[in-house]
C-alpha cells in the first residue's frame, strides 16, 4: 500500500490538471471576496457590510462537480496509460490498488477544499474582517465539510474505478455529481415553501403593497413526505452543503455519522465490483 500511495501522490503532484483545478478554486474564493467588499464599498454602501460568514462556504454546494472533474481524470490515466494492470503484474492487489486510489483522490480533494479557506480568509481577512462567532461553530462547519467531501470522493471514485474509458469515466461522473447536486437543490426549494401563500393584489401610491388573505400553499410539503426530504437533505453530501452555504447545519453530528456512513458503504461496495470487474 505505501509504495501505491508513494507513486499516486507523486503523479498528483506532477498533475498539471490537479493544479489548475486548485488554481481556479482558489481564484474564485478570492474573486468573491473582492466582488463583494468591491459591491458594499461602491454600488450598496448604506446595505452595511458583507461579513466573511456569508462567503466562507458559499462554493461548498458545487464542489461535487470539481471533485468529479479531478477524480475521472485522475484515475482515467490509471485506465488509459495501463498503470493499473502494470500494478497487478507486479504482485499489487486490487484491494490495496482499489483503497490507494481512493486515499490519494481524497488527499487531492481535501486540498482542493482547502482553496476555499486559503482565498477567503488570506483576501477576506484584511478586506472584510475575520469569523464573527465562535470559532467552534467554524471548526464544526469545516469538519462537516471535510466529511461530506470524503463522502462525495468515494461516490465518485466508485464510477471513476469501475469505468475504463477516460471520457466516459469524466462524463458519468459529472453527470452523477451533477444529479446529486440537482437532486438537493430541488428538495431544499420545497422544504422552503412557506405554509400559507398570499398573492398581490395591488401596490398603494405609496408603494405598499396591498396582499390577499393568506391561503395554503399548494406546493408546501408537509406530514412524512417532509420528514422524508429532511432526512435526505441530512443524509445527502449535497444537501449538507447546501445547508453549510446557508449555514443551517443543526446537527453536524448526525450529518458526520451520514457521511462516514457513505463513505464506508461507497467503498465497500466499488471494492466488491473492482475486485470481480474483468480488466483487459
Amino acid at each position: 500500500m505505501s509504495k501505491l500511495l508513494a507513486a499516486n501522490f507523486s503523479r498528483m503532484k506532477k498533475d498539471v490538471s490537479f493544479w489548475i483545478i486548485s488554481a481556479a478554486v482558489l481564484m474564485i474564493s478570492i474573486s468573491e471576496v473582492i466582488n463583494n467588499a468591491y459591491i458594499d464599498a461602491t454600488v450598496y454602501p448604506e446595505d452595511g457590510e458583507t461579513i466573511l460568514n456569508f462567503l466562507l462556504f458559499q462554493t461548498i454546494p458545487a464542489m461535487g462537480m470539481v471533485y468529479a472533474i479531478f477524480i475521472a481524470m485522475f484515475i482515467g490515466k490509471e485506465y488509459s496509460n495501463g498503470t493499473i494492470r502494470n500494478k497487478l503484474i507486479v504482485g499489487h492487489t486490487r484491494t490495496n490498488i482499489y483503497l490507494a486510489n481512493f486515499i490519494t483522490c481524497l488527499t487531492g480533494s481535501l486540498i482542493i477544499y482547502s482553496m476555499i479557506f486559503i482565498g477567503d480568509f488570506g483576501v477576506g481577512i484584511p478586506l472584510l474582517g475575520g469569523w464573527k462567532g465562535k470559532i467552534s461553530e467554524l471548526i464544526t462547519y469545516i469538519i462537516v465539510g471535510v466529511c461530506l467531501s470524503a463522502a462525495l470522493v468515494s461516490l465518485l471514485t466508485v464510477f471513476s474505478m469501475l469505468c475504463t474509458r477516460r471520457s466516459v469515466t469524466a462524463v458519468t461522473a459529472m453527470v452523477f455529481a451533477f444529479a446529486l447536486m440537482l437532486t438537493a437543490s430541488i428538495i431544499y426549494k420545497r422544504l422552503a415553501e412557506p405554509e400559507m401563500t398570499q398573492d398581490l393584489l395591488a401596490l398603494t401610491i405609496d408603494g405598499v403593497p396591498e396582499l390577499s388573505e393568506p391561503r395554503p400553499n399548494p406546493l408546501y410539503v408537509s406530514g412524512n413526505l417532509r420528514k422524508i426530504y429532511e432526512f435526505l437533505m441530512q443524509f445527502l453530501p449535497t444537501g449538507q452543503g447546501i445547508l453549510l452555504a446557508q449555514q443551517k447545519i443543526t446537527n453536524p453530528v448526525l450529518n458526520i455519522i451520514c457521511s462516514i456512513i457513505i463513505t464506508v458503504a461507497a467503498n465497500f461496495c466499488g471494492l466488491f465490483v473492482f475486485r470481480k470487474k474483468n480488466l483487459k
